[in-house]
Parts: structure tokens; sequence; C-alpha cells
């Protein structure tokens, strides 16, 4: 599932590439144990009825049955932190669990272990619900490293300056390498307002998993690694960014993200297909004289603005080609725009095979970086998108070695709210993007997936993922299947869960 930028080694990346499916736990396993029980303590006949079961690891699976089956029989997870409705509270005795399996909501059944609690009362789990994803577009605030500690705890101004002391003048940083220098593009150089209260877990010196720590640095994270944070705090006169695996780090060494407002359009009525786009930058007007020639209005269309198009059939005059618009000037003259500037998302009239009238699809083109999604014939939103670099594969090389974007027909088998992607097998240390939004792998590893760290939409410049903005990453994760219920993270298709959306990318 890849990044959008284009890095020289991300071949090597991405044919390594592990998907951590939620933050690393804080604590180590021991501590975690000690802090999290399974019920509120007491009389075990005076407890009531436990409603939720939370997750206290990486992931909490919810099977198909209660019992540990194949990993094809896993349904979904819930993230480290969160919980999920159960359907009963009485548990189930299965395979593999001797605690019992506990029935979910909407489906599934998730064993009582050591990844899972039928309380969300110890400190870490009270302390992870703070760094829970949030509402909105957005499941985190995203910030880019300029080589940043995470702290366990929070320092005090003597032990910053150690830890930190060869890692530069706060609010300063290097260039990116080569391949990094996209995931800058939406990076600000501003300061991050402090806008909440100091974490409760943070008092008096100690961290989320312990009232007294200990240790102090966590790790650092490397220039151009990417933070997903859900706080902004004031303490001993500096901001502070509370990470979403609990940690904290100093806000004057990351730059925050500006959100991009690029997003797609929803067809229908009036707006219908085909539609043309202006990418990369912005693009002339023209009109259509008695003579038959074409010349400049004057007046351009905006960058990543949609037209819709009367036609794909192009009237010639001399060297250029243009496509009539259904947009009209001040005087009601029909407005054109050179072919050679447009981006065409076009209309499919016929159903490919093996779909059916029913269903919902997807096709992406590499080569005119567009997205439309149909149910059956009928289109219901299109948008630009990013496929690879490396533009559409070569015959005999595998796409991973271009950085392309593999052609042919996918179905969507795994989604993941927000998941991390890293080239690290274990805990990342070398290079990471935190919490990527609204990830779908149809063909592991390529996905579609939320960038938030540029807006280059409608270019080449992925690894061979289909980077979505945001909203339009928010949009068709809402709109294809599997449907994520209320209180997961992942969902995987097939089983119980139904079969994903299919998504076809041609040339």
């Amino acid at each position: 599932m890849k990044v959008g930028g284009v890095l020289r080694w991300r071949r090597v990346w991405i044919a390594a590439l592990v998907l951590s499916l939620a933050p690393a736990a804080f604590a180590d396993r021991s501590a975690d144990s000690k802090a999290a029980s399974d019920a509120p303590a007491g009389d075990a006949d005076a407890r009531p009825a436990p409603t939720r079961i939370w997750s206290r690891a990486k992931t909490t699976w919810i099977y198909e049955k209660p019992e540990k089956g194949h990993w094809r029989e896993r349904l979904g997870y819930v993230r480290l932190g969160t919980s999920v409705k159960l359907k009963s509270a009485k548990p189930v005795r299965g395979a593999g669990c001797s605690k019992g399996f506990y029935q979910v909501e909407p489906e599934g059944y998730v064993c009582l272990d050591r990844t899972s609690a039928l309380s969300g009362d110890s400190r870490y789990l009270r302390g992870m619900q703070l760094v829970a994803p949030l509402g909105g577009t957005l499941p985190f605030h995203y910030a880019l490293s300029n080589r940043a500690p995470m702290y366990r705890r929070l320092p005090t101004p003597e032990e910053w300056q150690h830890a930190e002391r060869y890692m530069g003048k706060p609010g300063s940083f290097g260039p990116q390498s080569w391949g990094n220098r996209g995931h800058e593009k939406l990076a600000e150089v501003r300061a991050i307002q402090a806008k909440d209260k100091l974490p409760w877990f943070l008092a008096d010196g100690g961290s989320i998993a312990h009232a007294h720590e200990k240790k102090l640095v966590r790790r650092t994270i490397p220039l151009g690694s990417m933070l997903a944070y859900t706080k902004s705090f004031r303490y001993d006169g500096r901001t502070w960014l509370l990470s979403a695996d609990g940690s904290v780090v100093p806000a004057d060494r990351v730059r925050p993200y500006r959100e991009s407002k690029f997003h797609g359009v929803q067809l229908g009525g009036a707006v219908k297909l085909p539609i043309a786009w202006m990418r990369a930058s912005e693009k002339p007007e023209y009109v259509r004289g008695d003579d038959g020639s074409f010349k400049a209005t004057g007046n351009s269309w905006a960058v990543r603005t949609e037209v819709g198009l009367e036609s794909v059939e192009a009237q010639t005059s001399g060297k250029q080609s243009y496509l009539p618009t259904r947009a009209r000037d001040a005087k009601g003259r029909r407005l054109w725009i050179a072919e050679s500037d447009a981006t065409v998302a076009r209309r499919r009239d016929k159903l490919p095979y093996g779909i059916a009238k029913t269903d919902k699809w997807l096709i992406v083109s590499i080569t005119e970086g567009t997205l439309v999604a149909y149910e059956g014939l009928r289109s219901v939103f299109a948008t630009l998108v990013i496929p690879g670099a490396g533009g559409p594969p070569r015959k005999g090389v595998p796409p991973l070695k271009t950085s392309s974007s593999p052609m042919g027909r996918f179905r969507i088998q795994m989604k993941h709210r927000a998941a991390m992607m890293t080239p690290d097998p274990k805990e990342p240390r070398r290079f990471w993007i935190a919490d990527v939004p609204d990830t779908q792998y149809f063909d592991p590893p390529y996905a579609l997936h939320t960038a938030f760290w540029h807006q280059s939409f409608g270019e080449r410049m992925s690894a061979g993922c289909i980077n979505l903005s945001p909203r339009d990453g928010r949009t068709l994760f809402a709109w294809t299947d599997p449907q994520l219920p209320a209180g997961w993270n992942g969902v995987q298709s097939g089983r119980g869960m139904g079969k994903g959306t299919i998504v076809i990318i041609v040339r």
C-alpha cells in the first residue's frame, strides 16, 4: 500500500512492506498485562454485565465463528484502545480460546485473551482513548518530522536539551531525500497552536503505561517520516503533541500538514460524464470564431478544476485540437479547451465482462489519472487520482520494479480506516507514515488510499498505489464494499462481510 512520493529505494520498500494494522503498543506486554484487566475489580457477582469488548494489542481479531481458524475466517479487527459493542454478554466456548468468545456487532466473535478486555478502565486503555481516531475527513492530525524525539513522558528542559542536542535548533530542518521531496508539498512552516489540556496520564512524571515512568525517549522519528496526533498542549513553555501511540512529541520539531481541498464530483442529473480536468497547472479557455478558428479568451481554467464536456469529439484547427465544454462565457459563446490541456473521464456504455447491472465497480485510468465509480452502468462519482510514477506496467517487468500501478481486474480485499506504512518488519525505525487513512487493498501490496502529504492529483507519482485526496478517500471508503462496521478499524471481504467492490485498472 504504499506511499505517494517517488523514492529511489521504494522498490525495495514496497517489496518488503509490512503493514502495522494499528499503532504499536506503547508499553511492553508485561506492563500492559498488569495495567489492563478483563473485568472491573470486586465481587464477581456484583460486576455489571459487559456491553463492549476492548482491544489492548496491535490488533484484536474478529472471527466469523467462535474459533481461531484460518486467517481467511477473520472478518476484521478492532484497533488498539478502541472497542466494539457486544451482541451478548455471555461467552461462547470455542477452539483456541480458553476464556471464551464474545459475539460482537454486527457479527463475528472476539476471543477474550491477552489482546482484549471487557473493561476499558485500566490506565493504559483509558489513556489510549485519548488517541483514538477523530471524527471527520481525516482520522488524525498529521505532521512531517524534522527529526523529532518521541518521549514516553514529558521531559524537563534539561532532559530535552540533552536528548535533542544533535537535532539542530527547534524549527530547523534539513533537505528531504530525492524521493521524499513530494512528501513536504503540503507541510507548512508554522507553529502548531496548543488547543488542549495536559493529558491526565502525563501528570507527575507519568506515561500512558505507568504512573511513574523511568524511561524517557521511546524512539526518534526520522527526517521525512510522518506523525499522526490527536492533541496539542502547553507544558513548561513548550507546545507538545500527543501521538497516536501515546507518546509525546515537541511540536517545534515537526511541520504540520494543511489539508488538501481537492475533491471529485458526485454524478447525477446535469452533472455527468464526460468531464475534463486541468491537471498540473491552469489552462487557457478558448472560443471558436465564425471561420472555425480558435482563440484564447484571456481567462483560464484553474488547476484541478473540472468542466463538463459536450462530447469527446475534438475539433482540429492548425496543429491543435479542441474539446467542446458545456460552459459558456458572458456572451453566451461555448468555451473550448485544448485537448492536450485536458485529462478526460469518459462514460462507459457497456458493462465489463462479469459485472452485473447492480454491481459496484471502479475504473482507474493510469494515463489520464482519473477514477470513475459505477453502479451497474450508472456513473456516480468521478475524480482525479495519483497512479504509479512508472506509468503503465512494462511487459515482462514486475510493476514493483518500475513503481507502476498493476493493470487488470481486482476486488477490494481488506479495508483499514487508518494503517501505518513502513518498510520495517517490526516496530518502525527507519521510515514510516503513521495511520494512512482509508486504505483499501485490491492487490496487496497495492491499494487505494488517501495521501495527505501532497495534492498532485491527476499526475503519476506514487510507488504503485492509487492515491486519493482526503475527501475522495473518505467518500470512496464509505461507498465501497465491504462496509466497515461501527467500532471496527479493519474489515476483510468474503465470508460474512460480502464480496469486495471490483477495481479495474486500465492504461
